[in-house]
């Protein structure tokens, strides 16, 4: 069965920002994955982040840690998805986001924040949720349609925290929590205004996030940093005319 995404949610996600996917991935997988990512943590198989007490708290570089994970998203539901959305000709980032995080109670700083500095160099931000994702647990919070907010016109366009520009004062308490069952899928444009939430539970919720984006018709070489899972490589520079 296709997964593509109908009009009405691609006009969805263009103008709220954002769009749920539930259970798109087989609890089959997902288990594997868990298991995959206990076994790593307990062998601290690097990279690694830790928290001051030492627990670990991400892992990096998914992506090559197995090929369950490759093989999740590069299925066809998902790749209907993403050409729903980007077009035939994908690439996976595996310098932004391409990790799995851990949120335990008291694990994450609850701070709104853009993926991305600049609106010509955007991302499709993707989180898989292991767990249930539930406001109790720390789902994710959004703020609908705040990819289209105005940049503050600092050479970096503000970074990417909303708290630090009273230009943004007015939307900060705007976000929604965005519950999520084990198997789902968030896809959000990664210029939304979104945060972790806090985790008041004694239970860990496990996510793993990736970043794609269409491939870029302007840049001559492929970039080791990014995958093409979909596609192909193409060039439109007007200098490849005549």
């Amino acid at each position: 069965m296709s997964a593509k995404l109908s009009e009405q949610q691609i006009r969805f996600f263009r103008h709220a920002g954002y769009i749920r996917l539930p259970r798109i991935i087989g609890s089959a997988e997902i288990s594997a994955m868990r298991d995959i990512l206990e076994d790593h943590t307990t062998r601290s198989v690097q990279p690694v982040r830790r928290r001051a007490d030492g627990l670990v708290f991400r892992l990096d570089d998914v992506w090559s840690r197995s090929e369950i994970f490759r093989a999740a998203w590069t299925s066809a539901p998902m790749l209907d998805v993403l050409v729903s959305l980007l077009g035939p000709n994908i690439h996976m980032t595996l310098n932004r986001h391409n990790h799995a995080t851990f949120n335990r109670r008291g694990d994450s700083i609850v701070r709104l924040h853009r993926d991305v500095l600049q609106w010509s160099r955007s991302v499709v931000t993707a989180v898989l949720y292991l767990d249930d994702s539930t406001p109790q647990t720390g789902c994710t919070h959004l703020i609908p349609g705040s990819h289209l907010l105005p940049f503050v016109g600092t050479p970096n366009n503000g970074g990417t925290w909303m708290d630090e520009h009273s230009v943004y004062s007015d939307m900060t308490s705007q976000s929604l929590p965005v519950p999520m069952e084990s198997g789902g899928v968030l896809l959000f444009d990664s210029l939304v205004f979104h945060t972790v939430g806090e985790n008041s539970t004694s239970q860990s919720r496990t996510s793993v996030c990736m970043a794609f984006h269409s491939v870029d018709e302007l840049s001559r070489a492929d970039d080791p940093a990014k995958v093409l899972i979909c596609g192909t490589l193409i060039y439109r520079g007007n200098d490849s005319l005549g």
